[in-house]
């Protein structure tokens, strides 16, 4: 549990919440003021098969086609793979790119392609430095021109790690905006019966009175630490202020409470980490957090061999979720201004492997978007008859991005600096018009 005392330079630098209640934008005069939609991005990390899930090939040879059988959804020029019954039901609502398209094919690549559309990178394992693209929370962060009493972008229930010193995959982090730009982790499993964010919990025995009157204490005796350490102290003390509202104020500590919701919608998700992190987002998304990054554990949809049994065990989780999720918002009159995205690094290979399962393909694969200006019960894109190559429409996942920029209201031109004052384009995609039913 994390004390008040612990609570100093050190510890509150780690929590790198400066950029969350408002920090100078690293970006041009073209920066837009904060949008008023917010996006929930699931990232299926490890690279979800298009062929079993959003694209079946019904038609196709068995070695093609795969185990599961196609269904029909609720729009009926769509269908989905069998294991998507709860999807299919809310098919109305969804578009789904089915020609998306890049050429790396390593799994940290991938990741990093599309939380930033970055082409600049080796198409190998490598990890998180200071000069990579920042993430979208991260841009949003930096973006930021107004003070806000909640986090403006919020990553759960795990950051995505790599075998390595740092253990940090690129793609989420600052950049070259700087760390103190991450977003916000919210760690742990909210599916837990004993989930209590330590970085947001109260310590024990200390009223919201008691820790308010520690905090004047603290920061009178940082008077003089700020003549001899300005630069770092004005870090601190936005991240002192950040890591105070948090605790005290208890907006975010309150949406973190899933106790509050009924029991029958906490079944309705799913009770497990993946459907009650999707719950835990919405929440979030009420309290007024801008960017919800939900991270799928590292590679869990890396099914080089037994697909069929591995999708029977983490497909329906994460069906039951992401429907309940739109279903939830839409109810709610939330899913107009919240934009759901739903994807991998990549897809997986046409024919199926002497182990029973599909490699890595970037070739083609499938991403679903939901809310937030998106016109649902469309497919946008093809791939061809075998699930190899895109038929029509190829699109990036800069384009992706752009599409995202653009819906969030955000201009994707608008231009970021890096660490030595360079321009750099915050998007160089193409905003998907197609998707939102406006000519191109």
């Amino acid at each position: 549990m994390l004390s008040f005392t612990e609570i100093n330079r050190r510890a509150l630098l780690k929590i790198g919440a400066l950029s969350l209640f408002g920090s100078s934008a690293i970006a041009s005069s073209k920066t837009a003021t904060i949008p008023s939609k917010s996006c929930i991005f699931l990232h299926l990390q490890g690279g979800p098969s298009h062929h079993d899930l959003w694209d079946p090939k019904p038609l196709a040879v068995p070695e093609i086609r795969g185990a599961f059988q196609a269904i029909q959804t609720a729009v009926p020029e769509i269908q989905f793979g069998e294991l998507l019954a709860g999807s299919a039901k809310v098919a109305d609502h969804l578009c789904v790119v089915r020609s998306m398209t890049h050429r790396f094919t390593n799994h940290i690549a991938g990741t990093y392609i599309t939380l930033t559309g970055s082409t600049n990178q080796q198409d190998r394992d490598r990890e998180a430095h200071g000069d990579d693209f920042p993430g979208p929370g991260a841009v949003l962060n930096a973006l930021q021109t107004e003070r806000s009493d909640v986090p403006r972008a919020v990553s759960l229930p795990n950051w995505l790690s790599i075998p390595g010193p740092s253990n940090r995959m690129p793609g989420q982090y600052g950049g070259f905006l700087g760390s103190v730009h991450d977003p916000f982790l919210v760690e742990g499993d909210p599916g837990a019966k004993d989930y209590r964010p330590l970085s947001l919990t109260m310590p024990e025995g200390v009223s919201s009175d008691r820790l308010k009157s520690r905090l004047n204490l603290s920061r009178q005796l940082e008077v003089k630490a700020k003549l001899l350490e300005e630069e770092l102290d004005q870090q601190f003390n936005h991240l002192q202020r950040s890591a105070y509202d948090l605790v005290v104020d208890g907006k975010i500590r309150k949406a973190l409470d899933l106790s509050q919701e009924k029991e029958t919608l906490r079944d309705r998700y799913g009770r497990n980490r993946f459907g009650q992190s999707l719950l835990l987002a919405r929440r979030l998304v009420e309290a007024g957090v801008q960017f919800i990054g939900f991270n799928e554990f590292n590679q869990k949809w890396d099914t080089h061999g037994g697909l069929e049994g591995r999708y029977k065990q983490i497909v329906p989780e994460m069906d039951q979720a992401f429907s309940a999720l739109v279903e939830d918002l839409a109810e709610r009159g939330m899913l107009e201004n919240t934009l759901v995205v739903n994807t991998g690094e990549f897809g997986r290979t046409p024919t199926i492997n002497g182990n029973a399962g599909r490699d890595h393909w970037p070739n083609v694969y499938s991403t679903v978007l939901a809310g937030g200006g998106i016109r649902g019960g469309q497919i946008v894109g093809a791939s061809d008859s075998k699930g190899a190559e895109v038929l029509d429409n190829p699109i990036s996942p800069a384009d992706l991005l752009a599409t995202v920029w653009h819906q969030l209201g955000i201009d994707p031109h608008t231009e970021l600096r890096d660490r030595l004052n360079r321009p750099l384009q915050l998007s160089e995609g193409s905003v998907l018009r197609e998707l939102i039913g406006e000519q191109s």
